[in-house]
């Protein structure tokens, strides 16, 4: 069971759309010494999509040499694309490289019926001996995962599901129902809203966006969760959501690098059709000035890079 809080983390590239490996490797490296417990690699924060296979291996190959470097760091390989061949390919690639597991997210842009996407999980888990994690992220792939289709996945010997939506009901019904049966399926949190009252009913990982540009807000609420603390859990989770909140202004691939610069770093560019805003729009400086606010409410010390942009 993986514990802790993991962060989809942003891909970056140059201002010519290449993948720029230097600097993502450099942002990895900034996360996991600042407290995350683990990357989730190449998902929709990551530009997964928008990446051709070699590209999405690529960013595999430099997690795992950064992670090396560290302790007891996981590494998921979100693998989930349009077609199955290319899914299973980076599903291989991903255990060649001695990844820790893989999510998939359902063929997405056509319309499946639920028998052609867990005949995919199928292939998929047959295709490797990872632990696969179904991911439920139907504002993407237009599919929505329904209690029936989680068993089935269990069935099929699912090692666990990443949960976005976080439909109370389905998710509860979901986490009750495994536990009770005595199923070995993990659930995961997609988004650190909730992070709280899923805890209290025994979920232990998300996989939090915000950790892309403060990892130190969420390495002190997962820690502070996990030692029972709670005055100061539900202090960092109110700030953590109120943070969250005004950072969804646009896209959250975007708002992760806008933050960094608002901190003073270098970081790179998005792919297109993303772009970031003119760095002298004053939204930057308007971030500098909520993440300044917020880590000062929670006594955090907030370190910053050579940057001039604020």
């Amino acid at each position: 069971m993986f514990t802790g809080s993991l962060v989809p983390n942003i891909t970056l590239f140059d201002a010519d759309g290449r993948l720029d490996l230097d600097k993502t490797q450099w942002h990895m490296r900034w996360m996991f010494e600042r407290g995350v417990d683990g990357l989730f690699l190449t998902g929709s924060y990551g530009s997964g999509p928008l990446m051709t296979n070699a590209e999405r291996i690529a960013v595999f190959e430099a997690a795992k040499a950064i992670a090396e470097q560290y302790d007891d760091k996981v590494l998921i390989a979100h693998v989930g694309c349009i077609d199955t061949a290319s899914t299973i390919a980076l599903a291989q690639a991903a255990e060649r490289l001695g990844l820790d597991a893989i999510g998939a997210v359902p063929p997405f842009y056509y319309k499946h019926s639920e028998d052609l996407v867990l005949q995919y999980y199928r292939d998929l888990l047959g295709a490797t001996s990872l632990p696969v994690y179904a991911y439920n992220n139907p504002e993407t792939s237009r599919f929505s995962f329904t209690v029936g289709t989680v068993r089935k996945l269990q069935e099929m010997g699912m090692a666990g599901m990443k949960d976005s939506p976080l439909d109370v009901g389905f998710v509860s019904r979901v986490f009750y129902e495994a536990k009770l049966q005595k199923k070995d399926f993990q659930l995961i949190l997609g988004t650190s809203k909730g992070w709280l009252p899923f805890y209290q009913m025994g979920v232990r990982a998300m996989i939090a966006g915000m950790s892309n540009w403060a990892p130190e807000i969420m390495t002190a609420l997962t820690t502070a969760t996990f030692d029972g603390d709670e005055e100061t859990s539900e202090r960092l989770y109110l700030l953590m959501m109120d943070l969250s909140s005004k950072m969804h202004f646009t896209d959250s691939t975007i708002a992760s690098q806008m933050a960094l610069y608002a901190r003073g770093y270098d970081a790179g560019f998005p792919r297109k059709p993303m772009l970031l805003p003119p760095f002298d729009s004053p939204k930057y400086r308007e971030i500098r000035g909520w993440l300044d606010d917020a880590f000062a409410q929670v006594g955090l010390q907030m370190d910053v890079g050579e940057g001039t942009l604020v």
